[in-house]
């Protein structure tokens, strides 16, 4: 006799095919869409850093500009007495060289200085400080009252050798706060500004040709 065993027939091997089929073409179909997403994101980013670019280079703020127009201490200078209370006149122009920004400026403090030597020190004209608009030009006027050098200074040998050689070289410093404003409606931080302007004066206390118009350093 033979005997019959019973047994299980496997799986048809369609179905198990089927479901891995199904499985990539799920992951594939999910990789795709993140793909196309991230994409999206990259392009938006990219559009977004090229617009913040070209809005850079048109508002990006230029520091104003600062040059000497003219400098005088009223009476001279004598190499043998000290110029203490006499008054010394100054304007320096100040040019906004921005298309779309306005500058307000805080109150001012000028002093003049011969090398570490005080010579004046005091608020000019806009000591209470001011707005000025895009490609403007202000002008910035003092009148200080001497305090020194006296004869007895350290600098006075210094100070007396310069005005008999008829070229003083001072400094004369301007100290401010700024803010920009764009578009009418961005206002940046307070920024403290010192500007620094080096200047030669004649034994007649006038301002030598060669420092007229000169260029002031500007700092931040």
């Amino acid at each position: 006799m033979h005997q019959q065993g019973s047994s299980t027939a496997p799986a048809p091997p369609s179905s198990s095919r089927a479901r891995r089929i199904a499985r990539r073409t799920r992951d594939s179909c999910a990789a795709a869409l993140a793909n196309t997403l991230c994409s999206l994101l990259l392009g938006l980013l990219l559009v977004a850093v090229v617009i913040l670019f070209v809005l850079w280079l048109g508002l990006r703020p230029h520091r104003p500009r600062f040059n000497i127009a003219s400098f005088s201490v009223a009476g001279g200078l004598d190499p043998d007495s000290s110029p203490a209370g006499a008054s010394v006149a100054f304007n320096v122009t100040d040019r906004n060289p921005n298309r779309h920004i306005g500058i307000y400026y805080d109150a001012m403090h000028a002093s003049i200085h011969f090398y570490d030597a005080l010579v004046a020190s005091g608020p000019p004209a806009f000591a209470t400080g001011w707005y000025q608009p895009n490609k403007t030009t202000t002008s910035i006027t003092g009148l200080l009252d001497v305090l020194g050098p006296a004869t007895t200074d350290a600098s006075w040998p210094s100070f007396s050798a310069a005005v008999r050689a008829g070229r003083v070289p001072l400094r004369l410093q301007l100290t401010t706060a700024i803010r920009f404003r764009v578009a009418n409606a961005f206002h940046s931080g307070r920024q403290r500004m010192h500007v620094s302007c080096q200047l030669l004066i004649g034994a007649d206390g006038n301002l030598l040709p060669d420092s007229v118009g000169s260029a002031c350093d500007r700092y931040f």
